[in-house]
């Protein structure tokens, strides 16, 4: 292998390194918060305001905004 192909393979393995350091840390962040979520419904939290409370930055649904003003 010359140097130009060893520079090519080095680097394709440090995008696909990244990419699956990225994926992996999704997919353990979405368990983590899906545990959070079990436990809060298991400890008698309504599941909508648990799910409002814990995916609320990831979507703006009207839903939450409704619970929020009926909670005043």
């Amino acid at each position: 292998m010359d140097r130009d192909q060893k520079f090519w393979l080095c680097g394709w393995g440090m995008v696909l390194t990244f990419l699956l350091a990225v994926i992996i840390a999704c997919t353990i962040n979405s368990f983590d918060r899906r545990d959070k979520w079990d436990k809060a419904v298991s400890n008698g939290a309504d599941p909508m305001v648990a799910t409002c409370a814990l995916y609320s930055a990831d979507t703006s649904t009207a839903i939450c905004t409704i619970l929020a003003q009926n909670r005043k």
